[in-house]
């Protein structure tokens, strides 16, 4: 049976049979090209689950069983399923599709690295190659979840389990990248007006891409002044309404009743990847890749070197920090379960350092100038002979 849509939904659901049985379910997207992908993943599950019940001898699970398994119980849930799902099926072609758990080796971990170590950003060459961080993310530490939680809820046997720590690769240390004053000029003047209002949110408030590209009027709330979000890891966050804030939102008011931030099309076009149809001069919701793909052209356009979209979190932890000295209220803005995650915006820049110099420079000449009158008035009071 086809993929369909239930009445009253906006996602797809799936209904099909293996053997004498019936699997059928959410794909939890909304898209038809998502959804297909999940219903071969919860095909592959079943094909799995049907031929083991058929077999006398225990079936061994399959990296494409454990996959698809995975999926279904964590990778839908995630903050971005639809790169979750793109990560997972990498993951499975590198690993094979019908390899064995327990054929996961050390041996084989260290070949999957240093292949995906290989790769090119997008596979353009002239972009170079991937980041070791990317590498880690997408290979080892995913691969690392997989099978950990193969062990601990499906009670799958791992008889030579990789030592993980091994494989990781050495990243380097996260920087504090913040936008210049003379920088945001060459931004205002290089943006597009219908994307100024999200970039200007996201470098006040510090909330993340997706936080932001996702934000709905049903969280503002303008008579107690609060913005409610769901930040990383489903933790509830409460933001206040500024008066830049206000400024900023209140004329968005109308644009769409749902999306607060929202762009202007273009051109008439068809997105390939969601099948949107776009109609020039009208008002659709920003998404979250095209925040990040329109972001990159402007800074590019500005001649702005080293600065990405979540440099803005980075801008508005610092620019707070600098102006306050507490690291706490820092902490509670940015949503930090830990203080330490946050200590790494309490650094000094080269501005802080001159004028911190400056300022040493002018309490040395206050002083001096104390002095010498203290000891001008002590001639005085006491003439030699």
């Amino acid at each position: 049976m086809p993929l369909l849509k239930r009445p009253g939904s906006a996602v797809y659901s799936y209904d099909f049979k293996r053997g004498r049985r019936r699997f059928s379910g959410s794909t939890h997207c909304t898209d038809l090209r998502s959804a297909k992908a999940v219903e071969r993943l919860a095909i592959l599950a079943a094909e799995e689950e049907v031929n083991a019940g058929r077999d006398a001898a225990p079936k061994v699970m399959t990296f494409m069983a454990a996959t698809a398994r995975y999926w279904a119980e964590v990778g839908e849930g995630t903050a971005t399923p639809k790169k979750a799902e793109a990560e997972l099926h990498r993951l499975a072609a590198l690993v094979g599709e019908k390899t064995p758990l327990r054929e996961i080796t050390d041996d084989l971990v260290a070949k999957l690295v240093a292949q995906r170590r290989r790769e090119y950003v997008k596979g353009e060459p002239a972009r170079g190659r991937i980041s070791a961080s990317t590498v880690n993310r997408t290979t080892t530490q995913l691969l690392r979840r997989i099978l950990t939680r193969a062990k601990l809820v499906w009670k799958e046997k791992l008889p030579d389990e990789p030592n993980w720590r091994v494989h990781m690769l050495k990243e380097p240390k996260e920087r504090v990248r913040e936008l210049r004053y003379d920088e945001e000029e060459k931004l205002d003047a290089a943006e597009r007006a219908d994307y100024k209002a999200p970039r200007i949110f996201a470098q006040v408030t510090g909330l993340r891409r997706r936080e932001v590209a996702g934000l709905r009027w049903s969280q503002v709330d303008f008579a107690n002044g609060t913005i409610s979000v769901v930040g990383k890891g489903d933790k509830p966050h409460v933001l206040p309404i500024t008066d830049e804030l206000q400024d900023l939102l209140v004329p968005l008011q109308g644009h769409h009743p749902e999306a607060v931030f929202t762009f202007v099309a273009q051109k008439n076009r068809l997105c390939p990847r969601t099948k949107t149809r776009y109609v020039k001069g009208q008002r659709y919701p920003v998404t979250y890749e095209g925040l990040g793909t329109h972001f990159g052209r402007t800074v590019r356009k500005a001649g702005i070197k080293g600065f990405r979209i979540h440099d803005l979190r980075h801008t508005a932890a610092t620019r707070t920090l600098r102006a306050t000295g507490n690291l706490r209220l820092v902490q509670q803005m940015l949503a930090h379960s830990s203080p330490t995650t946050t200590a790494k915006y309490a650094h000094a820049t080269l501005e802080d350092m001159r004028e911190g110099m400056a300022r040493a420079t002018s309490d040395g000449i206050r002083r001096r100038t104390a002095a010498h009158g203290k000891e001008h008035e002590k001639e005085i009071g006491n003439p030699t002979d």
